[in-house]
């Protein structure tokens, strides 16, 4: 090759890093390499970039993980825990309407076969207090039916077609209704007929007929049955209720 023609030729750029002297703080001396070199940016050296310009990105800073948008969008559209209703509160409050329902038509049954056999059991002693006093077992019934408001003033001793059957059917409603009354304040206190309810239920019979309802209807108790007569039919609401059926 020509020396002259080698020699013009320019020398082709350098490609490589240039080194540079660096001195550190101990003393020792090195050479940093700067400078393009080929290749990808994983492949370059630490040293082209001093540790004092490494400035981490706010971006990268500030960036959520994966999935952290979506659980916080989650978070915030979901209505706070303590507004919700327990999920338990609706069934369980459907579910205690039927059974409240069942319980209560108990109730009432048990209610009404009381008040059958109260009816039974004050009738009977009714009507056989009367035959003793006034000599016929319709007297104390036409008495129940003037009570209601049946028979005129004069109540008849004898059947009335139509004071004998009112009589009959006031005092059969009456004691159907006290049976479930009973029946309904012995299920609210917890307990079962005995003696005990059944005297209350007796003394509370008398305070009824003697505080509520009208004093020609104790008259005419007085005077078809008696005073023994009258009390007899408080003694048969007592045991009767007393020995109710449950």
């Amino acid at each position: 090759m020509n020396p002259e023609r080698a020699a013009g030729t320019a020398e082709p750029e350098h490609q490589g890093p240039k080194p540079v002297p660096y001195t550190y703080h101990d003393g020792r001396e090195d050479y940093l390499h700067v400078g393009r070199r080929e290749g990808t940016e994983s492949d370059q050296p630490e040293a082209l970039v001093p540790p004092s310009e490494r400035v981490n990105s706010p971006v990268h800073a500030t960036a959520l993980p994966p999935g952290a948008a979506s659980v916080a969008a989650e978070v915030i559209t979901s209505p706070p825990e303590a507004t919700a209703p327990p999920p338990e509160a609706t069934p369980r409050a459907a579910a205690q309407r039927p059974q409240q329902a069942i319980r209560m038509s108990e109730i009432v049954t048990r209610g009404l076969r009381t008040g059958a056999v109260l009816t039974a059991a004050t009738m009977c002693t009714m009507m056989a207090a009367s035959t003793l006093k006034r000599g016929s077992p319709w007297a104390a019934m036409n008495a129940m039916g003037a009570a209601v408001g049946l028979g005129g003033r004069r109540v008849k001793d004898r059947f009335d077609p139509v004071t004998t059957p009112a009589g009959i059917a006031a005092l059969a409603g009456g004691m159907l209704v006290w049976g479930i009354g009973y029946e309904k304040a012995l299920d609210a206190a917890g307990r079962r007929s005995s003696a005990l309810t059944g005297t209350l239920s007796a003394i509370g019979g008398f305070l009824l007929d003697d505080l509520v309802m009208p004093d020609r209807l104790m008259k005419g108790f007085r005077d078809k049955m008696g005073v023994l007569g009258t009390v007899g039919k408080y003694v048969a609401l007592g045991v009767a209720s007393a020995a109710a059926p449950r």
